[in-house]
């Protein structure tokens, strides 16, 4: 039985992720764990006076929100286990531990969105996480708390890793009733599609008797997350899977001038596989 880790730090925006968690394991029949991580030194570095008495009342008062937040989630969803902790380190380095020694097979946790015309796809604590899980990571978008997997995109880059990918993703999720791959590109059509085409016959072999419908597409842009963005507009998707195994690809993606939406109102959820040697 899988479980899933889920990263909060009692938000609302953290609570509506742990929903969609727990809805994936209701329907998977898989273990949710909460994860809850305090920086001390930081605390401490910011707000001097925190100290003795007063620290130790900050921290029963999140064990006790960490005990109400499993309590809740369990009388939500009864037919899954639902356990959580405490702990005290970096959030990128600490959900890696948690996930390597209880065997985690999926992390998920809230992204941090902007209000007026700015969106970003995810917060420096997402990203830190997508950086260092051992495991792959769904980033899950402000608003959203229902699990569904219809309608899934794959940003293809021609890596053959995109292939464990794929492979890993179906076995860890399922397989979605609609697949479509897409790869954008800013020049170069004839080229783009002998590329696509040779990479359809791949992709088909892992499709076939799933009874996955399997779409292919190309899309031109010059901004990244701006044509993602497009793409589940245009594919209606539930949720996206990205393979960050090339370095060039994914610089582009998450450089600080990039770090934005890789979908607009509406956004989706987007999850990170692991490639071959990470």
């Amino acid at each position: 039985m899988k479980t899933l880790l889920v990263p909060t730090d009692f938000s609302q925006h953290a609570f509506n992720a742990a929903l969609y968690a727990a809805g994936m394991a209701t329907e998977r029949g898989w273990k949710l764990h909460m994860l809850h991580v305090y920086d001390g030194y930081y605390a401490v570095s910011v707000y001097p006076g925190v100290t003795g008495a007063a620290w130790a009342e900050i921290m029963n008062a999140a064990d006790e929100q960490l005990a109400s937040l499993i309590a809740r989630l369990q009388k939500q969803f009864p037919s899954i286990s639902v356990s959580g902790e405490n702990r005290e380190g970096t959030v990128g380095g600490t959900v890696a531990k948690v996930a390597a020694e209880k065997a985690i097979g999926l992390v998920i946790m809230g992204t941090h969105g902007a209000t007026g015309l700015k969106y970003t796809m995810m917060g420096s604590n997402t990203y830190a996480v997508i950086r260092s899980s051992p495991v792959p990571v769904a980033a899950i978008p402000r608003g959203i708390s229902t699990f569904l997997m219809d309608r899934v995109g794959f940003a293809v880059n021609y890596h053959p890793s995109e292939i464990t990918a794929l492979e890993s993703f179906t076995e860890l999720i399922g397989r979605p009733t609609d697949i479509t791959l897409f790869h954008l590109y800013e020049k170069g059509k004839q080229e783009e599609t002998k590329k696509l085409q040779k990479w359809e016959r791949r992709f088909e072999k892992i499709t076939s008797g799933s009874g996955s419908i399997l779409h292919f597409t190309l899309a031109v842009s010059r901004n990244l997350p701006l044509g993602i963005n497009r793409m589940v507009y245009r594919e209606q998707l539930d949720a996206l899977v990205m393979t960050p195994v090339d370095k060039t690809f994914f610089n582009r993606l998450f450089s600080k001038q990039l770090v934005k939406a890789v979908a607009h109102r509406p956004i989706v959820p987007v999850f990170f596989m692991k490639g071959a040697g990470k």
